[in-house]
């Protein structure tokens, strides 16, 4: 679908100092794909490959603030929403949107820890924040292990990835691409549902150590080909590939956890 239009994105997530994650991440991705990112900061991190030392949660009238003068000066294609720090400030993102009545497509990516392990939020204000944000969102992204924490089911459970997804849509009300599903360790498994049937979008794995900023890279590719036009199961393809590409361009910084590479 080409067009010379250049899309526009709101990204509504953290900031990560290293740069290769939230919302710094964003607008690599954003600019790799020929679209221009809006941001609002919810969240401010001290980072980098081995640790998250400090979390600073902004203010409710900080995050009013700037989603109020983006849509009141911008005309947005799609939404892209990545960490929340608090029920607070789910609240308030949702209030604002509601406001605006932004009928573009809402793609949240739950993040609940850090790709060195440090969980931003304790397990029941992380399903609320995100039950919250569900309200106003059209697609969530969270991985095997976030689906499963949202949709209080145990580690060990039995059940399927199929059936998870079906329960996500089932508790809330909103699309779901559950990535690496499969927890294979040689290839990855990808979880929609597409009118009404569950489908499994396989691709290769990539063995790296440079995936910082993956997950980000994947919800905002995401968002911005859905708001080019192109199918869910089209989408998540287009951002699947884009996203493996930038895991193969990742500079090599020999560091713990490396970022991924966008100039592509």
């Amino acid at each position: 679908m080409k067009t010379n239009k250049i899309y526009k994105m709101l990204s509504i997530a953290g900031s990560d100092n290293t740069c290769g994650a939230g919302i710094q991440a964003d607008i690599k991705t954003c600019q790799a794909l020929n679209a221009y990112c809006l941001t609002c900061v919810t969240t401010v991190t001290s980072q980098n490959s081995k640790d998250v030392f400090k979390i600073y949660e902004l203010p409710g009238i900080y995050i009013k603030s700037q989603i109020n003068s983006i849509l009141k000066d911008y005309k947005i294609d799609c939404i892209k929403i990545g960490l929340i720090s608090s029920v607070s400030q789910a609240k308030t993102i949702c209030q604002i949107l509601n406001k605006f009545n932004t009928k573009v497509p809402i793609v949240v990516d739950p993040i609940f820890k850090s790709s060195t392990n440090k969980k931003f939020n304790n397990l029941k204000n992380y399903a609320s924040i995100y039950k919250n944000i569900s309200k106003i969102s059209s697609i969530f992204t969270p991985n095997l292990n976030e689906a499963k924490i949202l949709l209080k089911i145990k580690s060990n459970s039995k059940l399927t990835t199929e059936e998870i997804t079906k329960e996500f849509i089932e508790q809330f009300k909103v699309k779901v691409v559950i990535t690496d599903g499969g927890n294979r360790f040689d290839y990855c498994e990808d979880f929609l549902i597409e009118k009404g049937i569950v489908e499994k979008i396989i691709s290769n794995k990539i063995p790296s150590k440079n995936t910082h900023g993956s997950g980000c890279t994947f919800s905002t590719a995401l968002a911005v080909n859905l708001a080019k036009g192109f199918t869910l199961k089209k989408s998540v393809q287009l951002s699947k590939s884009f996203t493996k590409k930038c895991i193969l361009n990742a500079p090599r910084f020999n560091l713990e956890y490396g970022p991924v590479g966008h100039w592509l």
